[in-house]
């Protein structure tokens, strides 16, 4: 059994609106703006009134829709008669909160007042909905709050009888009472006036033992430099495009929120957050594919730490749940030497080389064709470049191969491309490095240095 038995793969398939925080995944968000909650209950959709109709970004003809830089904040702009509606949407912990909520800033950039409708849809049974101030509990586990008292209030047995009523104008002023429905179909409604360039806040929080202040949430500005700092020890790159693979931070945030699989925390330690790989393989149930990630933990970061601290990866019960018929390339053999010797185990390392070295299948390429791990080296833009490429200035940094920690860049001089390269390599690596996508004839040993290739063949 082997993880790492596979085609090189495009490692550019992540694309997604997962919100979340450090610790974890917090529910998404789609192209329209409406949000669902982890457990997949319900969605939080939001609509527009107009003097004359109401306006739903799902179903609108003109919006748009972008994830603000890298972090997991999304913004969704609806565009009206009047102008622009703005909607920003991202995950934080408010201030002596345990569990992350979602928050949602509205801004009415047009020149016109608007009514804003917060609308909880049912996905599955949905049993209650009852107000408290100016929140919406559902089922008396999770609420959506607004932070000002709302002007109108829907709450319906089924969707469409609420979406007549919000429509057709017939919300109601009073605060309803508690709704329970034997159809568990329940839905209801916030609805709020936002005048010119005024903006509101709504909360959608999951922790049934405290109601959230939407004033208690940092901006989402400190929430994206946050963000940045986190992501700061992980690879960067600047490329045309990614018809070589590549991942970019908003991808690594993706990784971050997905559930943990061994193949990803290979990714997040090839792509530079090596303790975030190092923990998901500590508190997974010991296998065979988990002890391959932990050797590919070890051998591109060459970390002790990660194996001989309190809350560090136990390497015994992953060697012991190997199955008979489990079998581990050479380079993961040679490798899993390497760590037991690194953190005392010499008796198992030299029992380990006495069983041999292990099958001939290929390695798992974290990198994708942007860097291809050989068994002597490195090929840098493994097999093809994209004529797209060509004339265009790109480059990679922090990338941790097998061989050491990798940089490179190309910059172009007319037809000419020019190789720009540095690894740090480990004290017993000395990888041949090659560029057979741009100029095959290329190679050299040396850890840096700076060429002019040959201009690239091309089919003119």
């Amino acid at each position: 059994m082997n993880i790492f038995r596979q085609a090189p793969q495009k490692v550019n398939d992540f694309a997604g609106n997962r919100l979340g925080i450090d610790s974890g995944y917090a529910g998404k968000v789609d192209s329209s703006g409406t949000f669902c909650p982890p457990s997949g209950d319900y969605q939080i959709e939001w609509w527009i009134g107009e003097e004359d109709r109401w306006h739903k970004p799902k179903s609108a003809t003109v919006y748009a829709h972008r994830r603000v830089g890298s972090a997991p904040i999304f913004e969704t702009k609806l565009f009206t008669a009047a102008g622009p509606i703005t909607a920003t949407t991202w995950a934080s912990i408010g201030r002596g909160d345990r569990k992350p909520s979602v928050v949602t800033e509205v801004l009415n950039q047009s020149s016109a007042p608007v009514a804003l409708a917060i609308v909880i849809k049912p996905l599955k049974e949905m049993k209650q909905l009852e107000v408290e101030g100016s929140s919406l509990v559902i089922d008396g586990s999770s609420r959506l709050t607004v932070d000002r008292p709302p002007g109108y209030w829907v709450l319906q047995e089924e969707f469409k009888s609420l979406e007549n009523v919000i429509t057709g104008g017939q919300a109601n002023r009073e605060t309803p009472r508690i709704l329970k429905s034997k159809k568990k179909e329940v839905s209801g409604a916030l609805i709020v006036p936002l005048t010119h360039k005024s903006g509101l806040r709504f909360v959608a929080s999951f922790d049934k033992e405290k109601s959230p202040k939407p004033e208690d949430f940092p901006e989402f500005s400190r929430i994206s430099a946050g963000w940045d700092q986190r992501l700061e020890p992980a690879a960067k790159t600047n490329l045309p495009n990614r018809e070589r693979g590549g991942l970019s931070h908003a991808d690594l945030i993706e990784l971050l929120f997905s559930t943990p699989t061994p193949k990803d925390a290979v990714l997040l330690a090839a792509w530079g957050l090596a303790d975030d790989a190092a923990e998901r393989i500590a508190t997974a149930q010991p296998n065979t594919q988990w002890l391959e990630a932990a050797i590919e933990l070890w051998v591109r970061h060459r970390r002790v730490e990660h194996f001989l601290s309190a809350r560090s990866i136990k390497i015994e019960p992953l060697v012991r749940s190997m199955g008979k018929r489990d079998i581990l390339s050479q380079s993961t053999v040679a490798g899993l030497v390497s760590l037991l010797k690194a953190i005392g185990e010499s008796k198992g390392a030299k029992d380990l080389e006495r069983l041999g070295k292990g099958s001939h299948h290929s390695e798992f390429q974290p990198f994708g064709d942007l860097v291809f791990e050989t068994s002597d080296g490195i090929d840098l833009l493994h097999d093809f470049v994209p004529p797209s490429w060509y004339g265009e200035d790109f480059e990679a940094h922090n990338l941790a191969t097998r061989w050491g920690n990798l940089g490179f860049a190309v910059r172009w001089h007319g037809a000419n491309p020019a190789l720009l390269w540095e690894i740090e390599t480990h004290e017993d690596s000395l990888p041949r490095i090659t560029i057979s996508g741009l100029d095959p004839e290329f190679s050299t040993f040396k850890t840096e240095g700076e060429t002019l290739l040959s201009p690239p063949v091309t089919d003119n």
